[in-house]
């Protein structure tokens, strides 16, 4: 009878390991699809008018809302699932990444477009560009 209790639960701790909830990834991909919206809308306004043309009130608020439904999805994902999605053995460095480039990148970008400063939205490019080609090598990893 102990046999057959330590055998069950040793069953139930590995197939809880192996079966644990990854539901956060959908935030991450989300968020991912969100700002991908906001960049093609951009995208879309530069190639109409051209990278001199100016924005309006409303397209200026499409743009913060995309980025900040993002920052929002992106605040429902946990470091541990991106870890276990990250297939590096050793070197984890997805979470990291996705709060130092993609996190900080979107904060940035907000408050470039709230504040009107273009130094901030400089940098936030930087960084969601470096974002993004990290991602596309990780991606092929996975």
């Amino acid at each position: 009878m102990k046999s057959l209790c330590i055998t069950t639960l040793f069953f139930m701790l590995i197939t809880q390991a192996f079966s644990a909830d990854r539901s956060s990834l959908e935030y991450f991909r989300l968020s991912i699809e969100e700002i991908q919206k906001g960049l093609s809308f951009e995208e879309s306004i530069s190639q109409s008018r051209g990278a001199t043309g100016t924005l309006t009130r409303s397209e200026v608020r499409k743009i913060i809302k995309h980025t900040k439904k993002s920052l929002e999805y992106s605040k429902f994902v946990k470091d541990d699932d991106l870890d276990w999605m990250d297939p590096s053995l050793f070197f984890k460095s997805l979470s990291k990444n996705y709060e130092n480039l993609f996190r900080e990148g979107l904060r940035l970008k907000i408050e470039a477009w709230n504040e009107g400063d273009p130094v901030i939205g400089l940098k936030a490019n930087r960084l969601l560009n470096e974002w993004g080609s990290y991602y596309r090598k990780m991606r092929k990893k996975l």
